[in-house]
């Protein structure tokens, strides 16, 4: 399929996967197997759309980084953990400790990218005075890559080793280049998120960039350079990550009820819930 700069993308309802989230992140899809997390109630939801089970995590999981067979390997506050879905065993396989305070971070958001991994960090009680980390993992090597983001979200490579990293806090959008050791090579503003919503999770679909915006009820679509082409509304204020599913032409989108008042929650009663819409552009 081919995409253009001129066409905008239009979402239409298929499915909604009601199992309530407090903070639903993390999102990943691969193949008929979806799953996300729970940061607040530490949950991992993983299985077929029709059929997700809800799972239990000791740590305080907060994104999926990849999935192979039951493995879930998970993002979280002790550093990267692997939770098997059948035994339920839940094992550290590259800790952080030692490196900041886990009483006061919590990991965010992060990736994985063939030979290494990029997990963030950010404070849990004041991120606004307390900026967070991104960390670069190779094996058992971790590396400080950033620690000038307030809240590190996103987390889009556009192309090898070119990774879109935003600042949740302030709207900035950066693009990170990473040279073969995974040093930054070059970090410059993409864009900025300047007409409402905080950038949060995203994805790549062809030549677009979709990232899902926090107090909006939207997912906004930019080029690969940063223009903004588009802002596609959805049944949720807070949505937190979305994913593609090439196969079926399908975005799924997660989303969060915290914080919220009585009068968004009447507003957006669905919020909390994830979503599969049919995606097609015009």
């Amino acid at each position: 399929m081919a995409f253009f700069r001129s066409k905008k993308l239009k979402l239409n309802l298929n499915t909604v996967v009601s199992i309530s989230c407090s903070l639903g992140e993390g999102l990943y899809l691969t193949g008929a197997t979806a799953g996300w997390v729970d940061i607040n109630t530490n949950r991992l939801l993983f299985g077929h759309s029709s059929e997700i089970a809800e799972f239990h995590i000791k740590s305080k999981p907060s994104v999926i980084l990849e999935v192979c067979g039951n493995s879930v390997i998970l993002g979280c506050d002790v550093g990267v953990v692997l939770f098997d879905t059948v035994t339920h065993r839940e094992k550290i396989l590259r800790n952080i400790f030692g490196r900041h305070d886990l009483a006061l971070y919590r990991s965010n958001d992060g990736g994985s990218y063939g030979d290494y991994e990029l997990l963030s960090f950010m404070h849990r009680h004041n991120p606004a005075e307390n900026s967070g980390y991104v960390y670069h993992i190779s094996g058992d090597s971790w590396s400080l890559l950033d620690d000038s983001i307030g809240i590190p979200n996103t987390f889009i490579e556009i192309q090898p080793s070119k990774i879109l990293i935003s600042d949740s806090l302030d709207g900035a959008i950066w693009l990170f280049e990473l040279d073969s050791i995974g040093r930054v090579k070059n970090k410059r503003l993409w864009t900025k998120i300047e007409d409402g919503g905080s950038p949060d999770g995203g994805c790549l679909v062809g030549d677009l960039v979709l990232i899902a915006l926090w107090d909006a009820a939207a997912i906004a679509v930019f080029s690969k350079n940063g223009e903004l082409i588009d802002r596609v509304s959805i049944p949720v204020i807070r949505p937190t990550n979305c994913k593609y599913d090439a196969k079926n032409a399908q975005l799924w989108v997660t989303s969060a009820s915290e914080g919220l008042s009585e009068s968004q929650l009447s507003e957006y009663p669905a919020s909390g819930n994830t979503f599969v819409f049919d995606l097609e552009f015009l």
